[in-house]
């Protein structure tokens, strides 16, 4: 199964990537393992690869293939989006940020991601040379990228937390016609022609649990010179959390549609844990050079948009049953790794490789699934 898994991946890998065989096959065996055993530590993955080499040899296999491939975020986001068929389609997206510190080293990322079928998986990112958060310029280049890389693409929507906020930062995606939700901290100040500028948590005193409020018009944020008649105008919705706590948001778009869009932004979060404990394990990394490490991001987000698809399948034969909460039993990422690893588990068939066929291509046929047995 590995050597089709491999076979599969690599004609893919190949129409973005420039690599020799040996290479194309290395990173092939890389996501393949990291699906297998949900973990980025390649001395441990180098014992699981099925050749008649020895594990020390595959080990220094995969340490010179660190050392002299880089594969950046703009070949992954390629691969993405032919893996998951989103060209011509709108583009849902949400920016996030995720560090840790490895001894002295803070690695930090700053990342979008696109929503596809419900899950998050990264589209592109950027590795931060400091602690703490982005600025606009930051965000603004990592966009600036993605547009280079897809002139033709159409975000549909845009999502990010209280620390993707700022005139400069909201201008920009306004000037690219790009509708944003983004969240607002409770004492931000707003200003309006004619109305007193009062914090958000003020506009909301009288909000009770559950209730949400659409304040009339286009308001600034800041007050005083903060909020000068050149800064953006934009829509201010609120919602008072069960908790007590103030949703405050500041969208680009239609005000009723706010909410939902924002609830949308909670898949990134998802995928961080994806990537991190639930999934990969990405935080026991040993790697600190950025080079290295954007290049096992990269090969991560493949692994990632591969247990998408493979739960999507799996979900269409076998409906995730809903508990009485309201949330799914399991998620779609770890539907479709629990489905991997088990057809991993298998000899090779006709239909495994069938299924291997459809997995790698823009669409995701149903019968090659049933045949299975997903």
């Amino acid at each position: 199964m590995q050597s089709a898994f491999s076979n599969a991946l690599s004609e893919v890998a190949a129409k973005h990537v420039r690599l020799s065989a040996t290479r194309h096959e290395t990173l092939c065996w890389l996501a393949l393992l990291i699906l297998r055993f949900g973990t980025i530590c390649l001395w441990q993955l180098a014992a699981h690869v099925a050749t008649a080499a020895k594990t020390d040899s595959v080990r220094r296999r995969f340490y010179r293939f660190f050392q002299h491939v880089r594969l950046d975020a703009a070949s992954a986001a390629r691969m993405v989006v032919e893996l998951l068929g989103l060209s011509g389609k709108p583009w849902v997206l949400a920016i996030d940020r995720t560090n840790w510190d490895f001894g002295r080293t803070t690695i930090n990322i700053l990342m979008v991601s696109v929503l596809w079928r419900g899950i998050s998986v990264p589209l592109i990112w950027t590795l931060l040379p400091k602690a703490g958060n982005s600025n606009t310029a930051e965000r603004v280049d990592l966009l600036d990228r993605l547009e280079r890389i897809f002139p033709q693409m159409r975000i549909g929507s845009l999502t990010g937390d209280r620390e993707f906020i700022g005139n400069a930062w909201m201008t920009y995606l306004a000037q690219r016609d790009i509708p944003f939700t983004l969240r607002l901290r409770e004492n931000q100040y707003v200003a309006r022609d004619g109305y007193a500028t009062w914090t958000l948590e003020r506009h909301a005193q009288q909000l009770k649990r559950g209730e949400k409020l659409i304040l009339p018009g286009f308001w600034r944020l800041g007050a005083g010179d903060d909020a000068q008649h050149g800064a953006l105008r934009v829509r201010i919705v609120m919602l008072r959390l069960e908790s007590g706590e103030l949703l405050a948001l500041a969208t680009k778009g239609r005000p009723s549609l706010a909410l939902a869009r924002y609830r949308q932004r909670w898949a990134i979060e998802t995928l961080f844990g994806n990537l991190k404990t639930r999934g990969f394990d990405m935080e026991t990394t040993h790697i600190t050079d950025a080079r290295k490490l954007e290049t096992l991001i990269a090969i991560m987000a493949m692994a990632a948009t591969l247990a998408a698809k493979t739960g999507a399948a799996a979900e269409r034969i076998r409906p995730i049953p809903v508990k009485s909460h309201g949330r799914k039993a399991v998620s779609l990422f770890a539907l479709g790794l629990a489905t991997l690893r088990k057809i991993f588990s298998r000899k090779i068939t006709p239909q495994a490789n069938k299924f291997l066929e459809t997995l790698i291509s823009p669409t995701l046929s149903i019968k090659p699934s049933k045949k299975l047995g997903l």
